[in-house]
C-alpha cells in the first residue's frame, strides 16, 4: 500500500508525521486508502477450522455438548458463553441449527471476525523529543511540540474547557482495541492496568499494542500534557489497554466481548469502541450482551460510526456496535467542519466530532514508539470519550445519562436543524458542553428560568426563606419558576395559626417529570420537632394539612406540582402515639384520620387481603398527597365509607384488578368519585401502572413480589424520593417490568433482598443495580435502615408478619420524614435491627397496628432502646 508521509519540522524537533489514510479497514473506524491505493492482500492458506459462540442455560455441561459434536471448547465466557472449535469439513449453517435445538443451549451464532489490516512503514524519528516551544507561565497553550498540528483542539473548543479546569482527572477510558505501546512517552503515565482479552491474560505487558492502532486513539483520549508530543483531549484520565485485536488487525466477537465486560468489572467509566463490523450493522448475540452488561454497569460506551469507501460503494449503514441503542455512534469531520465523505451516516448517529487527518501517537514494529496521522471515525470516537471524561470529571457524582445529555446538548447544530443522519444532535463543541454542565443547580432568586439542567430558586419574605430545588431532567424544557409571597386565602383550619408568609409556587404548564423538593426555613420553626409544625397546601378551597418533616428549622416536602404552600403549628390529634383499628382496614383508617386531619383530594384504596398490589403505592401516595386505605375485596364497609366522607376526596385510585376490588366497588365510588383503576394480571403488571402513573424517570426501586418486607422497609424513603418500586420473582423479571424499565429511562436500580429473593438472573438484567439484603428479612431491614435513617425524630413501628399495617403507615412516615421500623411480633428482635435501634436516642416511636400485631412488650423492647 503507498504511504503519504510528512515531515513537522516546523517546531524544530525534526518529528515525522505517517500519514496513515486508508491503513485501516472500514470495520476499525478509520478511513478507505484514497483512489488508486491498494490495500495489502488478505489472501491466506484456507482455514482448517471454524468457531461458533454458544448461550448456556446454567448448569449445561459444554464439555460434553462440544464433546457430542466432535469440537473443542476453546473459550469460556464471557457471561453465560462459550465459544467451540470444529473442523472446517463440517457445515457450519448445519452446526449451528443443531446447536440450537440442543437441551441447554440457548443460542448459537458464528464467532465473527472483525478485521483491522494494517502496514508497517519506516519512519525517522521513533521516539519522542523533550524540545519545546516556548509559552508564557500560566499560559493553556500547552508545550507539547506537536500540539501545532492538532487542529481537532481548536475546532472542538477543547481549550476553553481547559481554561475552566477540567483535566479528566479520576474518569477512565478503557479502549478496546489493539493494546497500548505501554512505554510511549505520551502514555505510560496515564495508564492503568489493562487486559488482553485475546489471550485472557492479566498479566503485565499482555496488553502491549503491536498494530498502532490503539496507541493512536488512545493518545487522543488521553496522552499526557507533558511537553512531549502530541496532548489528549482529557490529558488527566487514565487510560485502561484492553487488547482485542491482534497484530494483524483482526478480531473475534467473543475476545472483543470480554474486553468490554473486563472493563465494566474494572472500573472503566467510558468505554470506546474504535470497532465495528465489515458488512454494516452486522451485530452478535454475545456483543450486544456484553454491550448491554456494561450499559448496566453503568458505562458510557462510544464507538466509531464506521468508514466506506464513497468512489467504490454506498453509504451501509452505521456499524455494530455503534448502532446499538447503547452505544453513541460518532462520525467523522474535516478541518472545515464538513463530515468527512467516507464517514458512514445514519438515523443512529448521535454526534460529530473530529476525525480527518488527526495527530496522535503511534506504535510501530520497527520503530516503537512515534507518532502518526490516521483519519477516520475511529479518530472521532475518542475525541468524544475525551470530551466524556472532561465533563464527568468535573460532576464525578452524575450518572452516564446526565453527561450524555450534555454532550448532546453542548454541540454546534450544524447541516439540517435538529437532530439529523449526518451529524447526529451536532458537532461536539467542549466548552459549551462542559458550560451547560456547570450550569446544572444554579441558584436563581425567584423569578428565574430553569431549564433541564435543573436549578435552585429562592425567594425570602421577612424572616422566611423559601428554596424551591429542580433536579436536573425534572423539567424536559425551559419554565419560568417564581416563588412569591401572597396574602392567605383563608385561615388555616381549626384555629391553628401561621408559622411563615403563604408562598405561591408556579413554574406555568411545564410538566415535572421528578419530584420537586421544597424547603421553608424560618428560625420560628423547631430544630428537629415535627410536633411544632405542619406543611399546608391550598387546594382552591381548603387548606389540606400535609404532616411535618422539620429538620433543624425547615420543613421539607416534595412536591410535582404548583401550588400554594405555608407552614402552620399542627392540628390537635388524640389518637396518642397507637394507631389501631379492629382490623387492618380500621388502622389504615385511623392513621389516615391522624396524618390527614383536615382531608385529602385524592384517595388511594387496595385489598386488605391480598395487599401486594398495593406494596408498590406509597411513591404515588406521597406524589398525590393521598392516604392509603384498605378494603375488602367484595364491598366497601362503613367506616370506609364513613373516612371517604370526612376526606371529601376528588379522586380515588383503586390498586389492582377486579379480583382485588370488586366491579361493585368501583361502581358505588363512581357515584360519587372520579375513580381510577390501576391493574395489571399480576402483582408486578400492577406495580408497573403504578410506575407509569407515577412517572419519574431515571431511577427505581426492585424488590421481592413474594417477601413483601422488603418492599415496605424502603416504601417510605422511596416515596420521598420520588422513585418507583417494581416487584419481581426471584428468578424472572417480567417482560413488562423491563418494558418499564425502559420507558422510564432508568439507569440506576435499587435492589432490596438477598439473591433468594431477587436472584442473580433478575439483577443481569437490570441497570446499574445496587443490593441492600441481610440473612433475614429483618437484617434486610436493619441494612435499609443503616442507608437510609430517619431524617426527624419520629420513628414509626411495624410488625414484619403478615399484616398491612406498614402499607399504610409508609405514608405516613414519608410525609414525616421517618422510616418504618419491622419487628418480629413472637420472637426475639434480631442482633442486627437491635443495634441499629440502640444508636438512635431520643426518638418518638408510634406504633401501627394493634396488641395483637404488635404486643406491648415489644414495643416497651424498643423505646427502651431509641429513648
Amino acid at each position: 500500500m503507498l504511504i503519504r508521509r510528512r515531515v513537522i519540522n516546523q517546531l524544530k524537533v525534526g518529528l515525522v508525521s505517517l500519514v496513515v489514510l486508508g491503513m485501516m479497514v472500514l470495520n476499525l473506524g478509520l478511513a478507505p486508502p484514497a483512489l488508486g491505493q491498494q490495500t495489502p492482500s488478505q489472501a491466506q492458506a484456507p482455514s482448517q477450522s471454524f468457531q461458533v459462540i454458544v448461550s448456556l442455560a446454567p448448569g449445561t455441561d459444554v464439555d460434553k455438548v462440544a464433546q457430542d459434536f466432535g469440537a473443542k471448547v476453546v473459550r469460556r465466557g464471557p457471561l453465560n458463553f462459550a465459544t467451540l472449535e470444529l473442523e472446517a469439513s463440517k457445515n457450519m449453517p448445519q452446526v449451528i441449527a443443531a446447536l440450537k435445538g440442543t437441551p441447554g443451549i440457548l443460542g448459537a451464532e458464528e464467532n465473527h471476525r472483525r478485521t483491522l489490516v494494517t502496514t508497517t512503514a519506516a519512519t525517522t524519528a521513533t521516539t519522542a523529543s523533550t524540545t519545546t516551544t516556548s509559552t508564557s507561565p500560566g499560559s493553556n497553550v500547552p508545550n507539547d511540540p506537536l500540539f501545532q498540528d492538532q487542529w481537532s483542539i481548536i475546532n472542538g473548543n477543547v481549550q476553553g474547557a481547559w481554561d475552566m479546569g477540567a483535566t479528566g482527572k479520576g474518569i477512565t477510558i478503557a479502549v478496546v482495541d489493539t493494546g497500548v505501546a505501554l512505554q510511549h512517552p505520551d502514555l505510560k503515565d496515564n495508564l492503568v492496568p489493562g487486559y488482553n482479552a485475546i489471550t485472557k491474560s492479566e498479566v503485565p505487558g499482555a496488553n502491549q499494542d503491536n498494530n498502532g492502532h490503539g496507541t493512536h486513539v488512545s493518545g487522543i483520549a488521553a496522552a499526557e500534557r507533558n511537553s512531549v508530543g502530541i496532548v489528549g483531549v482529557a490529558y488527566q484520565a487514565k487510560i485502561m489497554p484492553i487488547k482485542a485485536i491482534d497484530s494483524v488487525g483482526e478480531g473475534y466477537d467473543d475476545a472483543i466481548a470480554d474486553g468490554i465486560v473486563w472493563a465494566a468489572d474494572h472500573g472503566a467509566q467510558i468505554i470506546n469502541l474504535s470497532i465495528g463490523s465489515p458488512n454494516g450493522s452486522v451485530s452478535s448475540d454475545i456483543l450486544r450482551k456484553a454491550v448491554a452488561y456494561a450499559y448496566k454497569k453503568g458505562c458510557l460506551l462510544i464507538a466509531a460510526a464506521g468508514n466506506y469507501d464513497p468512489q467504490t460503494e454506498g453509504n451501509p449503514g452505521v456499524s455494530y456496535p455503534a448502532s446499538d441503542p447503547d452505544v453513541l455512534a460518532i462520525t467523522a469531520t474535516d478541518t472545515a467542519n464538513k463530515v468527512a465523505d467516507y464517514s458512514v451516516t445514519g438515523p443512529e448517529v448521535d454526534l460529530a466530532a473530529p476525525g480527518d487527518a488527526i495527530a496522535s501517537d503511534w506504535w510501530s514494529k520497527t520503530k516503537g514508539a512515534s507518532y502518526a496521522d490516521a483519519s477516520g471515525t475511529s479518530m472521532a470516537a475518542p475525541f468524544v470519550s475525551g470530551e466524556a471524561a472532561l465533563v464527568w470529571s468535573q460532576h464525578p457524582d452524575w450518572s452516564r445519562d446526565q453527561v450524555i445529555q450534555v454532550l448532546e446538548a453542548g454541540v454546534k447544530d450544524l447541516g439540517t436543524p435538529g437532530r439529523d443522519n449526518a451529524y447526529g444532535y451536532g458537532l461536539v463543541d467542549v466548552k459549551q458542553a462542559l458550560t451547560l454542565a456547570n450550569q446544572t443547580m444554579k441558584t436563581l432568586t425567584s423569578p428565574g428560568t430553569v431549564n433541564q439542567w435543573g436549578g435552585i430558586v429562592q425567594a425570602v419574605a421577612g424572616s422566611t426563606q423559601v428554596s424551591l430545588t429542580i433536579p436536573t431532567q425534572a423539567f424536559s424544557s425551559s419554565a419560568n419558576v417564581s416563588a412569591q409571597t401572597i396574602p392567605a386565602p383563608a385561615s388555616l383550619p381549626n384555629g391553628a395559626s401561621f408559622l411563615t408568609p403563604v408562598f405561591q409556587l408556579d413554574w406555568g404548564s411545564v410538566t415535572a417529570q421528578n419530584m420537586l423538593s421544597l424547603t421553608l426555613n424560618d428560625p420560628s420553626l423547631k430544630a428537629g420537632s415535627a410536633a411544632t409544625a405542619a406543611v399546608y397546601r391550598w387546594d382552591g378551597s381548603r387548606w389540606i394539612s400535609l404532616g411535618g418533616e422539620i429538620v433543624n428549622g425547615e420543613a421539607r416536602l416534595g412536591l410535582y406540582e404548583p401550588g400554594i404552600y405555608a407552614v402552620g403549628t399542627p392540628q390537635v390529634t388524640t389518637e396518642g402515639n397507637r394507631f389501631a383499628g379492629v382490623t387492618a382496614e380500621g388502622t389504615a383508617v385511623k392513621i389516615s384520620q391522624a396524618t390527614f386531619t383536615t382531608g385529602a383530594d385524592t384517595v388511594i384504596l387496595a385489598q386488605a387481603n391480598q395487599f401486594q398490589d398495593a406494596l408498590a403505592g406509597a411513591p404515588l401516595a406521597y406524589k398525590l398527597q393521598a392516604p392509603i386505605l384498605l378494603s375488602p375485596s367484595s364491598g366497601l364497609t362503613d367506616e370506609i365509607r364513613a373516612e371517604l366522607v370526612r376526606l371529601a376526596p376528588k379522586t380515588i385510585y383503586l390498586l389492582g384488578g377486579t379480583a382485588a376490588l370488586s366491579s361493585t366497588i368501583q361502581i358505588e365510588l363512581q357515584q360519587n368519585y372520579d375513580v381510577k383503576r390501576l391493574a395489571g394480571y399480576t402483582a408486578e403488571i400492577t406495580a408497573v401502572a403504578i410506575a407509569r402513573e407515577l412517572g419519574t424517570r431515571g431511577k427505581a426501586i426492585v424488590a421481592s413480589v413474594r417477601y413483601f418486607q422488603d418492599a415496605l422497609v424502603i416504601s417510605s424513603w422511596a416515596a420521598r424520593q420520588g422513585v418507583p418500586i417494581l416487584l419481581t420473582e426471584p428468578s424472572t423479571l417480567a417482560e413488562d417490568t423491563q418494558t418499564a424499565l425502559r420507558e422510564l429511562n432508568v439507569t440506576q436500580t435499587l435492589v432490596i433482598g438477598g439473591t433468594a429473593v431477587v436472584g442473580a438472573d433478575v439483577m443481569d438484567q437490570l441497570p446499574l443495580p445496587k443490593r441492600i439484603s441481610g440473612d433475614t428479612a429483618y437484617d434486610t431491614a436493619a441494612a435499609v435502615l443503616q442507608a437510609y435513617p430517619p431524617t426527624t425524630s419520629k420513628l414509626e413501628i411495624a410488625t414484619g408478619e403478615n399484616y398491612p399495617d406498614a402499607l399504610t403507615g409508609a405514608v405516613r412516615a414519608a410525609f414525616y420524614g421517618s422510616m418504618v421500623v419491622l419487628v418480629p411480633t413472637h420472637s426475639t428482635i434480631p442482633s442486627s435491627l437491635a443495634t441499629l435501634l440502640d444508636s438512635w436516642q431520643g426518638k418518638q416511636v408510634e406504633e401501627f397496628g394493634g396488641v395483637s400485631a404488635l404486643p406491648e412488650n415489644v414495643i416497651q423492647t424498643v423505646e427502651r432502646w431509641v429513648q
